[in-house]
């Protein structure tokens, strides 16, 4: 049976889950800061556990369901995941200690991993062309606004009750599981001749430029995240306004998202991919060298244009390319796994640097982020002059 997935059920899910993944990727930092009083060093540590195990978790997610899938359906799989976040995330309320941050973090990002991957095979398998680009589009305006959302909903907890914040999002998994019900039991087939005619030789060469610029804006946000709340101490921001004014950037993220999605045109177009990079250099060096909120907001605008610009490309031309295989987005969601295991080591080498020992000077990490930038720039022009 070829069944489409509803894109409002593909919605639905994605806005629970990615609440509670968004307190994974930029919520933890402000929750070890404030409830377990973790360093800066501790903080990218975290990252960087999680990262690793992203990423070997999303590779070998395509592989893991079709081992299994003569035993347990793709939809079968997502409930197990869900349901295991939803379990995990209840730690809180029986443990203490610093030990259960490092578990849920693990078990969570190895969940991800494996849960996204998924996710986005039933939401673009069937469709093609313009209609994915719109089921992307929605999609990516749907967790986007959902994140940004969460880090708003988590600042009454920030002050006294942090931990109880990894609680709240075990109900979100659990809502997403009562919406899986409206899946299909595996995502539709995918037809190989409607997709070849959606999708031109030249985005084999993009899709190559977008995966280098992926990892890249995870690289930057994995660096960004863990030394974020320390930041805007820095900047004199009190704990329960700290979550909301990260949420700047996803905020930006999801306006680039929209209009990305409304606007046709930007696909099979080199100069997207080289304004993502650009916004994405520019923020990260206002955020970290501001010396006022002006200069700090508007470096994570900027920066959060940047993101949207790749995420969107990035995974637009994968699920394209790879005709909506969960292989292709295995790929896509290993190579933001990657981001998050570089950008954390970064941070750690520019520690080191640092004769403070601490990242309270910005110069070592902007010098080390910023050759990983230029490093990614060179790679994206000699793919960009191939591609002429």
């Amino acid at each position: 049976m070829n069944t489409q997935t509803r894109l409002s059920a593909s919605l639905g899910l994605t806005a629970f889950a990615s609440a509670g993944t968004s307190v994974v990727w930029n919520g933890l930092p402000f929750i070890a800061k404030q409830q377990y009083h973790f360093s800066e060093a501790k903080n990218l540590l975290l990252y960087l556990l999680i990262g690793v195990i992203y990423v070997f978790g999303a590779l070998s997610a395509g592989r893991l369901t079709k081992q299994i899938e003569r035993h347990c359906s793709p939809k079968k799989l997502l409930a197990v995941l869900l349901i295991t976040q939803t379990v995990v995330c209840m730690t809180p309320l029986f443990f203490e200690g610093e030990w259960v941050l490092w578990f849920a973090g693990g078990i969570l990002g190895l969940c991800g991993s494996w849960m996204w991957p998924i996710v986005e095979s039933f939401l673009v398998a069937g469709r093609h062309g313009k209609n994915m680009r719109r089921a992307i589009g929605w999609w990516n305006v749907v967790w986007m606004i959902s994140v940004a959302g969460t880090m708003f909903a988590m600042a009454p907890l920030m002050e006294s009750h942090a931990s109880m914040v990894i609680v709240g999002l075990g109900a979100m998994f659990g809502f997403a599981a009562i919406v899986l019900r409206a899946f299909p039991k595996q995502p539709a087939l995918h037809d190989v001749a409607e997709s070849s005619k959606a999708v031109p030789s030249s985005y084999r060469r993009l899709l190559t430029g977008a995966r280098i610029l992926l990892p890249l804006s995870y690289i930057i946000n994995g660096t960004l995240a863990p030394l974020l709340p320390y930041v805007l101490t820095n900047l004199a921001i009190e704990p329960f306004w700290q979550t909301p004014a990260v949420a700047t950037w996803m905020i930006a993220r999801v306006g680039v998202t929209g209009l990305m999605w409304k606007v046709q045109g930007w696909h099979n177009r080199w100069s997207v991919l080289w304004l993502a990079i650009t916004a994405m250099a520019v923020g990260f060096v206002c955020i970290f060298a501001a010396n006022s909120l002006a200069l700090f907001f508007a470096g994570l605008i900027i920066f959060g244009a940047g993101m949207g610009i790749a995420y969107y490309a990035g995974l637009y031309y994968a699920m394209a390319v790879g005709r909506a295989e969960l292989d292709a987005g295995g790929t896509h969601e290993a190579l933001i796994g990657a981001g998050y295991a570089v950008g954390p080591t970064a941070g750690l080498l520019a520690i080191s640097f640092s004769h403070s020992g601490s990242t309270a000077s910005p110069t070592p990490l902007i010098a080390t982020v910023s050759c990983l930038i230029i490093a990614a720039g060179g790679a994206l022009w000699v793919i960009w002059r191939k591609a002429r």
